[in-house]
């Protein structure tokens, strides 16, 4: 699990998040973030569940360095790009955004 802290960290950097704003989104204190960032400790299995919840984070990219076995991360760029957004959204938008996919899904299926 080398650099696991650096990878943490770097997810928090990329949403823009403090320490104690990234924490409570996955259910740790700010001091266990820290020691996890700082390379102390290594986070718990319910950590990396929250963050694979909370952020699409990819496990093997997380605890290994690597990406996903095609390589990637995410499909292509649109979907990097709706992902982030949909991440800045409030609880209520996100539902909405929700029902929307699926309205669209239902209405390709019948076509």
């Amino acid at each position: 699990m080398k650099d696991i802290g650096y990878r943490i960290k770097c997810i928090r950097k990329e949403n823009n998040l403090n320490q104690t704003q990234f924490a409570k989104t996955i259910g740790i204190s700010q001091g266990n973030l820290s020691e996890i960032e700082m390379g102390n400790i290594n986070p718990s299995s319910e950590t990396l569940v929250s963050l694979r919840q909370q952020y699409n984070v990819n496990l093997n990219w997380l605890l290994t360095g690597s990406e996903a076995e095609d390589g990637t991360t995410y499909n292509d760029d649109s979907e990097k790009q709706l992902l982030e957004g949909y991440r800045r959204l409030n609880d209520y938008d996100k539902f909405e955004i929700i029902e929307i996919v699926e309205l669209k899904n239902r209405l390709r299926s019948t076509i």
